[in-house]
């Protein structure tokens, strides 16, 4: 019921033309193959689990024998036996069922070292969708911003377009009457025709981009009509945490866990295994008839053991599994040392561009402001005969160029905030859990 809100929800979003990053985010997360893929790696797990726990039980076995004999020295009249070899007797039909049970009873807790490397292994592969998910929510997260700047590039250079045209025109009476160079119009016509290339470029990057979140969400967007809102992500809502308590730090732990487990597991394979071991035969035969052997079988003997297995040498594999085992564990041990470092290498640096924007911004709105009151009194001088047309669009373009600067820093602010966000998102916030 819940993704059939979702998806009803999705589809008035993309039919109203407005479509958010949550929208598409969380689309993405119930669609995404990626996450079912990762999804499943910890199913496979888990059924791996549970085949290790029927290690634990007793195992049962059931096996019958029909075997016809026919002795080539008539002279023989039973069974010989040299070493582990029997020559069969001259009785020509034998049958035989037996029962066969046999139980671990101790190997030094090699058993359940599996079974905790099997849980290691899990709480690993969930953690992996985890991380699978905020990668999957950065990737659309930078689709997103680069297509909302496309867009508001393309929404800007439009409106100049009309103003460069207009000062184009301008600049061609002014050529006309002898008040303006034949370079200058050239100029600006050169500037014309690069605006165009400009829009057409923003608009490719727009439409590329909006493709690409279609893919990730499984919503289809429309390339002309859609309208990407504004990300709401503020620098002081985000709650910063530490790498340990960061999925993919969890994750490491994980793999740390299941491999000193596996070490251990190593370690107690070299010790004696006791079993229980028992058996049941049921045997008949017979001279001549194959059938009268199967009807004449009956119970013929039982035994019970214990059993002690102690493999004392096997060529130094314990040696090089065991270095093999060490040295992984050292490997993980980097690749978390690793992990912390960029972790807080990326934390570091978005916070800096963060305070960077934020003055960007304060000196970008001061300078619109300015930009903004020149424009008024430029119509003032303008009305009143003061000031040329030339000089009232080319403050208006001026005043253009700022907002569009603005709205993409405002832009890349609100990103650098939401990815400093899904970073520092904790294991227990991962929809995976």
């Amino acid at each position: 019921m819940k993704k059939l809100y979702l998806y009803l929800f999705l589809e008035i979003c993309v039919f109203g033309n407005d479509i958010s990053f949550e929208n598409i985010k969380h689309s993405a997360h119930e669609n995404s193959h990626r996450l079912s893929i990762r999804s499943i790696d910890t199913k496979i797990e888990e059924a791996r689990l549970e085949n290790v726990y029927s290690t634990l039980y007793p195992q049962l076995s059931f096996g019958y024998n029909s075997e016809y004999n026919r002795n080539l020295d008539s002279t023989s009249t039973g069974s010989i036996s040299v070493g582990e070899t029997t020559i069969n007797s001259t009785v020509r039909h034998k049958d035989s069922l037996s029962l066969r049970m046999n139980y671990e009873l101790y190997h030094f807790g090699t058993t359940l070292k599996q079974i905790e490397m099997s849980k290691n292994e899990i709480a690993a592969k969930k953690l992996e969708v985890c991380n699978e998910e905020t990668k999957l929510h950065l990737e659309i997260l930078d689709r997103y911003a680069q297509a909302q700047k496309a867009q508001n590039e393309q929404r800007f250079k439009k409106s100049m377009h009309t103003l460069r045209k207009e000062l184009y025109f301008y600049k061609q009476r002014l050529y006309t009457a002898g008040k303006e160079t034949r370079v200058s119009v050239g100029d600006e016509a050169i500037r014309l025709i690069d605006l165009e290339h400009d829009i057409e470029r923003s608009l490719m990057t727009y439409e590329e981009n909006l493709i690409a979140l279609s893919k990730l969400s499984h919503v289809e967007l429309d390339l002309k009509e859609t309208q990407l809102l504004s990300l709401a992500t503020k620098a002081d809502e985000i709650h910063l945490r530490s790498f340990e308590n960061n999925s993919q730090a969890r994750q490491y732990q994980e793999k740390m866990d299941e491999k000193n487990a596996e070490i251990s597991m190593n370690e107690r394979s070299q010790l004696p295994v006791v079993s229980l071991y028992s058996n049941y035969y049921l045997y008949g035969s017979d001279p001549h008839n194959a059938y009268d052997a199967f009807k004449s079988i009956q119970p013929n003997s039982w035994n019970a053991g214990l059993s002690v297995r102690w493999n004392l040498f096997e060529g130094f594999k314990y040696n090089s599994e065991s270095a093999r085992l060490h040295l992984e564990r050292n490997r993980i041990d980097e690749e978390y040392a690793l992990a912390k470092r960029e972790y807080d290498s990326q934390t570091k640096t978005k916070q800096e561009h963060l305070n960077r924007l934020a003055m960007l911004t304060k000196n970008e709105i001061e300078a619109l402001t300015e930009t903004r009151t020149k424009i008024t009194m430029t119509g003032r001088l303008r009305a009143g005969g003061e000031a040329d047309a030339v000089s009232e669009v080319s403050v208006k373009l001026e005043g253009l160029e700022r907002e569009m600067a603005l709205e993409n820093e405002m832009i890349q602010q609100a990103y650098e905030a939401e990815s400093l966000k899904l970073q520092h998102a904790g294991a227990q916030e991962c929809t995976a859990h």
